[in-house]
């Protein structure tokens, strides 16, 4: 396995050496070894707890057995199209003028964004720190999506020299991050000067805040916030909004006076008002029912901050086989489906 020369030790930000068992970082002292097509990064020392907890939720939600692969192609089904919109919708801002432009999914899940990313005409990379997720997407090939892009660690210390990105992502993965302060700074540090940022998230909304106090959320890695504190956090680390819209699904605010809102709200969104007009933000923030694009371009560094000392995830934490369950089998297909309205990219080469 060979990696782009832009990857780096996620420590120390220093060069890494190629060895017989992963790569080796000269200034950490650290082997980050490979297994199953997987380069195993890091994760910070003190969040071992949190980490190791967050990893035990991931895997029974997004990872092995045919029930959770079952479950998760029919959220494919539902949610590869919504992505596919969301990804059209970034190519307007995203680019590269004389290459193809390069991407980053951080919190990739299994990777199925990243094929429709790599898809749409992006060079892409993915991080995600639960190794037996990441291994569910082998099947998902891609000429831009090639051996050695796919790396296991956290994705606030991503392995990759700094501007090394035209395009960082985030696909509903914000809202397991608590303080998501350094995450934004992290894409900040990644991005070329006036490179793009683009996510979408569930928001927080007074309803589901009233719902949560009769039945709180029952997963405990959950931490959905308001869109204002979203938009607040990208500005401050640097980033101008630059399209902000509510992403609408057929369910929930079926009954009167929500419905109705809810119908208002979506007829004021446009190509010229993506966000739409008062009702329609007064309506995310107090019925819900929608999650938010959010999209913002660099438009000033940030100073790095020091990174903390880090564990080597151990390879030996996969329990998958390199025979993903059969239902991921069929990801492919769906994801060609959902893809086919993606025009030509405008750079090829």
């Amino acid at each position: 396995m060979e990696l782009a020369p832009f990857v780096v030790c996620p420590e120390t930000l220093g060069p890494l050496d190629r060895r017989e068992d992963g790569f080796w970082s000269p200034q950490a002292e650290k082997l980050y070894p490979t297994k199953q097509g997987l380069v195993f990064m890091v994760y910070p020392q003190q969040d071992q707890e949190m980490i190791a907890a967050t990893m035990l939720e991931e895997r029974g939600h997004q990872g092995l057995g045919d029930d959770v692969a079952r479950r998760n192609l029919e959220y494919l089904r539902k949610a590869a199209p919504r992505a596919a919109d969301f990804i059209s919708v970034t190519r307007r801002y995203a680019g590269a003028s004389d290459r193809t432009p390069r991407a980053v999914e951080l919190g990739s899940g299994n990777g199925w964004v990243s094929w429709l990313l790599a898809e749409a005409g992006f060079d892409t990379w993915m991080c995600d720190f639960e190794a037996n997720t990441l291994l569910t997407g082998m099947n998902l090939k891609h000429a831009n999506l090639p051996e050695g892009r796919r790396f296991v660690t956290d994705a606030r210390f991503a392995p990759f020299e700094s501007g090394s990105f035209d395009l960082v992502v985030f696909k509903e993965f914000v809202h397991h991050v608590e303080a998501f302060t350094p995450l934004f700074r992290e894409a900040n540090r990644l991005l070329r000067p006036g490179g793009t940022v683009a996510m979408v998230e569930p928001v927080r909304s007074l309803s589901r805040s009233v719902r949560e106090l009769k039945t709180p959320d029952p997963h405990e890695g959950h931490h959905i916030t308001w869109p204002d504190r979203y938009l607040r956090g990208l500005r401050t680390a640097g980033f101008e909004i630059v399209h902000e819209q509510p992403v609408y699904d057929d369910q929930g605010n079926t009954k009167p006076p929500m419905a109705w809102m809810k119908k208002r709200a979506i007829a004021a969104i446009d190509d010229q008002h993506p966000s739409g007009d008062w009702v329609s933000k007064l309506q995310l923030r107090v019925f819900g029912g929608a999650q938010l694009m959010m999209i913002g371009q660099k438009v000033r560094d940030l100073p790095i901050v020091p990174r903390p000392s880090m564990n080597v995830i151990d390879p030996e934490s996969v329990i998958a086989t390199e025979t993903v369950p059969a239902p991921y089998e069929e990801f492919p297909t769906v994801l060609r489906s959902a893809a086919a309205g993606f025009a030509a990219p405008s750079v090829s080469g």
